[in-house]
C-alpha cells in the first residue's frame, strides 16, 4: 500500500520538475514568449489544486479506491493527448486532464496509507513517503534533461505510460476497496463548483498580479470572483441542514446525507486548526525560498546554471535521509513535539539565511540549506500525522487533501508575496546604488542579495508565529497498535 501510494507522490513530484525543464524548448517548438509558455505549468497546478478537495471529499463518499485508480488512467490519458499534441491548444488540453488525474490520485492518498497502518506506525509511514517526494524533486531535472536532449520534448511525456498502466494494476490488485456499503450519499456538487471558481480564481490573481499589476481590471475581477465564491462557499458548507434530502420510494423514507466538501466542524479540532496553520505558515516560506534562491545564487553571486542547480538540490535530497528517521521518532514521541522541533530548526536556518550575503563561503550556504532541509524533513511526518490523527475515519480523504491543497496553495502565496516584496527592494535598491556611483554589475549583485535577505527576514517571522502556534496545538489522540480502519 505505501508503495502504491509512494508512486503516486513520485509521479506528482516528478512531473513538475521535468516539464519545467523543458519549458524553453516548448516555447521554441511553438513559437510563443515565456510568459505564454509558462501556461503549461500553470494550468496543471490550477487543474489539480481546484479539484484537490472536492476529490478528497468524494473519496470520503464513495471510497478512496475508485478514485485513487481513476486518477492513473486520467492521468495517463493526458500522457497520451500531450505525446500527440501538435499545437500549443491541445497541449494545454492535455496539461488540464493530466492535473485532474493529479487531483484525483494525490488527494487520496495520505488517508489511503494512513487507514492501512496502526496509528503508532502512522507518522514512519508518512515520513516514508517523503523519500518518493525526494527522489522525484531530485531526479527529476535529470531525468528531464537527458530525454529532451535524446529523443525530444515528447519523450517526457510518451516514456511514462507504461509505468502509469503499471502502477494502475499494482493499485487494482494490492488495494482494497474502502467503499462503505449502505451508505447513501450524494455529493456536493455546487459546493464543488463554488470551490474551483475560487481556487482557480486565487491563483490567476496571485499569478498575474505581479505580472499585470494589481490594479488591472482583470486581477480586480479574479479577486471579486474569488471573494464572493468563497463567501458563499463557506456559507453553504456551514449549513448541515441543507445538506439532506428526503426521498420516498414505496412509502418508506430515506435520509440521503449529502457530503460536504469540507466539514466546518473539524477546525473545532485544536490538532487539526494547528496543523493546517502552520502548515499554510511553513509553506509559504518554502514557496518563497523557490524563487529567492535562484535569484540570488544566479544574479546574487553569480554562479551558473550548474553551479546553481547543485546547489539547490540539497534540499530534496534531504528528505531522502532524514523524513523516514524523523517519522520513526514521531511515532514514539508526540506529534507536536516532532513538528515544533522540525519548525524551530527552519526559523534557525532562515535566520542564519537571512545573513548571507555575496562574500558567505559557499559551504556555510550549503550547510544552512542543509539544516533547512533537515527541518522541513522533520516537521512534515509530526504535522501531518497529527493533521490526518485528529479527523474521524470517515473524512480521511478531505484531511489528506487539505495537505495537499494547503501547501499548494500556500507555496503560490509565499511565491506570489516574495517576488513582488525582492522586486520592489531590489529596484529601489539598485537605484539608490546607482544614484551613489556604484557600477551596474555591483549594483545589481548588491541590490539583489539586500531584496533577498529582507525577503527572508519577513519570513523567519512567520516561522516565528508557526512556532508558537505549533508549540500550543494540545495533546495527541491516544494511538492504537491497529489499523484505523
Amino acid at each position: 500500500m505505501l508503495i502504491t501510494v509512494g508512486v503516486s507522490i513520485l509521479t506528482s513530484s516528478f512531473d513538475v520538475a521535468i516539464t519545467n525543464i523543458a519549458l524553453p524548448e516548448l516555447g521554441r517548438e511553438f513559437n510563443v514568449e515565456p510568459d505564454v509558455i509558462l501556461w503549461v505549468s500553470v494550468i496543471y497546478l490550477l487543474a489539480s489544486l481546484g479539484l484537490s478537495l472536492t476529490f478528497g471529499s468524494l473519496g470520503d463518499a464513495i471510497g478512496r479506491k475508485q478514485v485513487f485508480l481513476a486518477g492513473f488512467l486520467v492521468f495517463g490519458l493526458g500522457l497520451v493527448i500531450a505525446t500527440l499534441s501538435t499545437t500549443l491548444p491541445m497541449l494545454l488540453f492535455a496539461r488540464v486532464i493530466q492535473g485532474i488525474g493529479l487531483a484525483l490520485f494525490i488527494s487520496n492518498s495520505d488517508a489511503i496509507v494512513v487507514a492501512a497502518f496502526p496509528e503508532a506506525e502512522r507518522a514512519r509511514a508518512i515520513g516514508l513517503e517523503n523519500v518518493f517526494v525526494g527522489i522525484g524533486l531530485s531526479t527529476g531535472p535529470l531525468v528531464g534533461g537527458l530525454l529532451l536532449d535524446a529523443l525530444g520534448w515528447q519523450a517526457l511525456f510518451y516514456t511514462r505510460i507504461p509505468f502509469i498502466l503499471f502502477f494502475f494494476v499494482m493499485g487494482l490488485v494490492i488495494m482494497r476497496n474502502d467503499r462503505e456499503e449502505g451508505r447513501h450519499v450524494r455529493f456536493d456538487f455546487f459546493g464543488a463548483v463554488l470551490l474551483f471558481a475560487f481556487m482557480t480564481t486565487f491563483l490567476l490573481a496571485l499569478n498575474r498580479g505581479p505580472i499585470l499589476g494589481w490594479s488591472e481590471p482583470l486581477i480586480i475581477g479574479f479577486a471579486t470572483v474569488a471573494s464572493v465564491s468563497f463567501a458563499v462557499f463557506m456559507y453553504i458548507q456551514s449549513r448541515p441542514d441543507m445538506m439532506v434530502l428526503q426521498i420516498r420510494r414505496n412509502g418508506i423514507r430515506f435520509l440521503r446525507e449529502r457530503l460536504p466538501i469540507l466539514e466546518l466542524s473539524l477546525f473545532l479540532s485544536r490538532q487539526f486548526s494547528a496543523s493546517n496553520a502552520t502548515n499554510t505558515l511553513q509553506f509559504i516560506t518554502q514557496g518563497a525560498i523557490i524563487i529567492l534562491l535562484p535569484f540570488f545564487l544566479l544574479d546574487g553571486r553569480g554562479f551558473t546554471a550548474t553551479e546553481a542547480g547543485l546547489i539547490l538540490v540539497t534540499l530534496p535530497v534531504v528528505r531522502l535521509f532524514v523524513a523516514p528517521s524523523a517519522g520513526w521518532v514521531a511515532d514514539k514521541v508526540p506529534t507536536g513535539v516532532i513538528a515544533t522541533f522540525g519548525l524551530a530548526l527552519m526559523t534557525v536556518a532562515y535566520y542564519a539565511l537571512s545573513y548571507i550575503g555575496v562574500d558567505t563561503h559557499v559551504a556555510i550556504l550549503v550547510t544552512v540549506l542543509l539544516a533547512l532541509g533537515t527541518g522541513i524533513s522533520i516537521f512534515e511526518p509530526g504535522n501531518n500525522t497529527a493533521l490526518v490523527s485528529s479527523v474521524p475515519p470517515h473524512r480521511l480523504g478531505t484531511a489528506s487533501a487539505m495537505i495537499a491543497t494547503v501547501r499548494q496553495v500556500s507555496q503560490a502565496t509565499g511565491i506570489a508575496i516574495a517576488g513582488t516584496l525582492f522586486a520592489v527592494i531590489q529596484r529601489d535598491e539598485e537605484a539608490r546604488l546607482l544614484g551613489s556611483g556604484v557600477d551596474a554589475g555591483t549594483a545589481m549583485a548588491q541590490s539583489v542579495t539586500t531584496g533577498y535577505q529582507d525577503v527572508i527576514t519577513y519570513l523567519t517571522v512567520l516561522l516565528v508565529a508557526a512556532v508558537v502556534v505549533s508549540a500550543l496545538r494540545g495533546r495527541d489522540p491516544v494511538r492504537t497498535s491497529a489499523p484505523r480502519e
